[in-house]
């Protein structure tokens, strides 16, 4: 039997290239090259699925002649799109060992009381082995194609992490959390500990896979990943800069989430102009450094990420439910600051970027609510309610961005890699309600209106009863 060469998906493909472009081809074709996981070909309106359209079709793209043999063919239903993979910014792996619990408390004594405590177990690596891949299923059969997670202090636990992502199929960064000071003595490092278990980390990630440096090869690469700066020195953020510039890896940290926790900042490193300010003094800001949150954002603050070119996480589930507060995200894109979705958990309380997708929208409306109670004035886009399809772009496209791979990731477009999910909106038990019964969809004869309304149920009702496949790199890693 022939090898598979080439998948051919027929029906509605859905992306968002640019934050303002939300692009439907209802009557689609889209082929993939299965040797490579790459996308080599979209084609807006097809006449037909057959095994025969496709071969000319992959003809057309490749310019070489496939046999049928060759080809895979998937026909999607009409309740069915492809959508490039949800990509989650930000999340914190060991955190799902308690996850839902805690929200009475603001940031600071939800720290000390459950997540030093619960974090500080998987110094055991059985805890990490005999917990994580129920974790990163869960993540996955979300739609979450790319994510970043933070680990914990312990470096065979999170191997044991990057390994269990690495087995499921998932692309991902993973990170050594660092703390050195301000910490609990159960659950802290020395400075020197800290620096070298990160380098020891990195090494140990880069050489248990093929593709060396090559981000496109390798699943999981390592991310440098101080806690937050309060529990970090300056020692400690300067050693981790130099190791992030060595090995030309990303940066994830925490960032001006809760008032009390900038207040901290301030005491911790007097010198610094801002909160973002240590960071930078650190050497850690850049494009390929994400910060989360950025709800307590003053001017110095936007300044250094807009001229650094360092990117933003937003987290929303996690700031209603810990009471932080309400990150400006058009403050963000006006100052052409990336930006991506995260659902933080366990501050958040569930690993779907669909609901960060919402929570994001009803966040915007508070802030743009808010802004008009205080009489502030709302210039520009600042009074626009954040779109359905914005919503996606900041899940998708934004979050590719954000993660340093926008020309690889993010969209459905020739050359791109195929991380893609398929949305099924009459799975079983869907919270989507039928065509039959909405009659603002089944009044519309125009596919693409249609399609652009059942989209926006799909981003405010949607749910991962409705995500039926899962791709990563071409290979298919998730299906129900």
């Amino acid at each position: 039997m022939a090898a598979i060469n080439y998948t051919v998906f027929f029906g509605c493909l859905v992306d968002t290239p640019s934050l303002n472009e939300l692009r439907i081809r209802a009557n689609g074709a889209l082929g993939v090259d299965q040797t490579t996981g790459h996308i080599i070909g979209v084609t807006d309106d097809v006449a037909g699925h057959s095994t025969s359209v496709a071969e000319a079709l992959i003809t057309s793209w490749t310019g070489r002649e496939a046999t049928k043999d060759e080809i895979q063919v998937t026909v999607l239903s009409s309740d069915q799109f492809l959508m490039p993979g949800l990509i989650d910014t930000h999340t914190h792996a060991p955190q799902f060992t308690f996850l839902g619990i805690g929200h009475d408390l603001p940031l600071m004594d939800w720290l000390e009381k459950y997540t030093f405590k619960y974090e500080s177990e998987f110094k055991d690596p059985e805890v990490a082995r005999s917990f994580y891949s129920s974790a990163i299923n869960r993540v996955i059969s979300n739609g979450v194609t790319f994510a970043a997670y933070y680990g914990t202090i312990h470096i065979e636990s999170n191997r044991v992490l990057a390994d269990t992502i690495r087995k499921a199929g998932q692309r991902a960064f993973v990170g050594k959390v660092c703390m050195d000071v301000n910490s609990p003595s159960y659950y802290c490092e020395t400075t020197a500990e800290s620096i070298a278990g990160t380098e020891e980390f990195v090494k140990a990630i880069l050489g248990d896979q093929s593709g060396g440096s090559d981000a496109e090869q390798r699943l999981v690469t390592p991310i440098i990943t101080p806690r937050f700066a309060p529990t970090c020195s300056m020692e400690c953020l300067r050693g981790l800069g130099d190791i992030a510039r060595k090995y030309q890896l990303p940066v994830q940290s925490h960032l001006c989430e809760n008032p009390s926790e900038v207040s901290f900042v301030q005491q911790c490193f007097p010198d610094s102009a801002s909160y973002t300010d240590v960071y930078h003094r650190a050497g850690l800001l850049g494009h390929r450094t994400i910060m989360a949150h950025c709800v307590h954002m003053g001017a110095d603050d936007i300044r250094l990420l807009r001229e650094t070119g360092s990117c933003v996480s937003h987290c929303p589930t996690s700031n209603f439910a810990l009471g932080s507060g309400i990150a400006d995200v058009r403050r963000f894109l006006a100052n052409d600051i990336p930006v991506g979705l995260g659902t933080d958990v366990g501050g958040g309380y569930t690993p779907s970027i669909l609901d960060a997708m919402r929570m994001a929208a009803a966040a915007n409306r508070a802030l743009i609510a808010g802004k008009r109670e205080r009489g502030e004035p709302l210039e520009g886009r600042d009074g626009v309610p954040l779109e359905a399809g914005e919503a996606m772009f900041l899940a998708t496209q934004g979050g590719a961005r954000v993660m340093g791979m926008a020309d690889q990731l993010g969209s459905l477009d020739r050359g791109k890699i195929f991380d893609a999910i398929v949305v099924d909106l009459g799975a079983p038990m869907s919270p989507v309600p039928a065509v039959n019964s909405t009659p603002a969809v089944r009044c519309l004869e125009d596919p693409t209106e249609a399609w652009r309304v059942r989209l926006e149920q799909f981003v405010f009702l949607a749910d991962d009863r409705n995500i039926t496949r899962v791709y990563v790199g071409g290979s298919l890693i998730h299906s129900k």
